[in-house]
């Protein structure tokens, strides 16, 4: 008889070392889940863009490049063509915007690989 009383307290040991090893994990997982859903928020997912933005200076180098380019045009646009009424010119300005942004966008490109 001594035997299976042994038997069972080893039992009911080894039934709470198994529910104590669950609800260790069962804790570990619901942290897990607190930290995935904190960083998914948009709010942490701008601040990380932003952090990789400032850390990154190819970004930063691709979007000077972008922006000149686009402001170049733009400017070549306005001061060529300026405002008008006639379709034809609006056409022509937009071809050159395209053109001159393509230009730049090259040229700025080119420089920064040299």
């Amino acid at each position: 008889m001594k035997s299976y009383r042994n038997q069972n307290e080893e039992l009911d040991l080894a039934i709470d070392e198994l529910v104590r090893q669950r609800n260790l994990k069962f804790d570990e997982l619901k942290q897990q889940l607190a930290l995935t859903y904190e960083s998914v928020k948009p709010v942490n997912l701008l601040n990380q863009a932003l952090v990789d933005f400032k850390e990154s200076s190819e970004i930063k180098s691709n979007l000077l490049q972008s922006v000149v380019s686009i402001a170049g045009g733009y400017l070549s646009k306005k001061l060529l063509i300026g405002k008008s009424k006639s379709t034809f010119k609006k056409i022509a300005g937009y071809i050159l915007q395209y053109g001159i942004t393509n230009f730049i966008s090259k040229n700025v490109d080119s420089n920064s690989h040299t």
